[in-house]
């Protein structure tokens, strides 16, 4: 081979390089929305799992995609506040009294997992999901949109699930966490669908396969994408 003839095989490889460039970058978007989506999926069936295997009602916070937050979701567990050492011990109820989830309330930024916070050892937090990272997340506008029973929630609704060991689940919905949760404790036992819509975004508008959790009143939370 000619010198020629070996630099234009170079630049034949570069140019196709450099085409397959933006294939292979949304691909690997795509796959990072999808893992994501996973993790809230993983952590909606622990919550259904270890409600079943520790006796413990838990209870997940999904709050959504609007303004600077992406969205996350947040376990925790219902402990009945017996103080160490005897305690703390589980509690089977989603709403054992008004001030039950308290100390989920507050936002969380030290996000040390299966740990008991704030002080009247009633809560322990279990595991969470958040799109709020730096980096690729920020990147790509990886969001979160809560939709409940076919309808959208908006930029500043949350969702609030709770699943007792027995199975029971309880979904309320509002415009804080506080709201969601005292909805869910005066709601009858779920029967709609619940669903976290995971989706890239550019310039403000929806990009790539969108990504659906989807949770139905008894059944395991399914994944699919559109």
């Amino acid at each position: 081979f000619t010198l020629i003839e070996l630099m234009v095989v170079v630049m034949l490889v570069a140019i196709l390089a450099a085409l397959a460039v933006p294939s292979f970058s949304e691909a690997r978007n795509d796959r990072v929305a999808f893992d994501y989506a996973r993790q809230y999926q993983q952590i909606l069936v622990q919550a259904r799992s270890r409600a079943a295997g520790t006796g413990s009602a838990h209870l997940a916070l999904l709050t959504p995609g609007g303004g600077a937050n992406r969205g996350v979701i947040r376990l925790y567990a219902a402990l009945d506040g017996t103080p160490p050492p005897t305690g703390p011990n589980p509690v089977g109820s989603c709403r054992l009294n008004p001030a039950q989830w308290d100390d989920a309330l507050p936002e969380i930024l030290d996000y040390r997992k299966d740990r008991i916070i704030g002080s009247n050892n009633a809560v322990r937090f279990i595991d969470f999901a958040e799109l709020n990272r730096a980096g690729i997340n920020v990147d790509m506008d990886l969001r979160a949109q809560l939709w409940l029973d076919g309808t959208e929630l908006g930029p500043s609704g949350v969702i609030a699930v709770c699943i007792t060991p027995a199975g029971v689940t309880y979904v309320g919905s509002g415009a804080a966490p506080a709201q969601a949760i005292n909805t869910m404790r005066t709601a009858p036992a779920f029967t709609g669908l619940a669903e976290v819509h995971i989706q890239r975004h550019r310039a403000g508008n929806p990009v790539g396969l969108e990504r659906i959790v989807q949770m139905s009143g008894g059944g395991t939370p399914r994944l699919r994408s559109q």
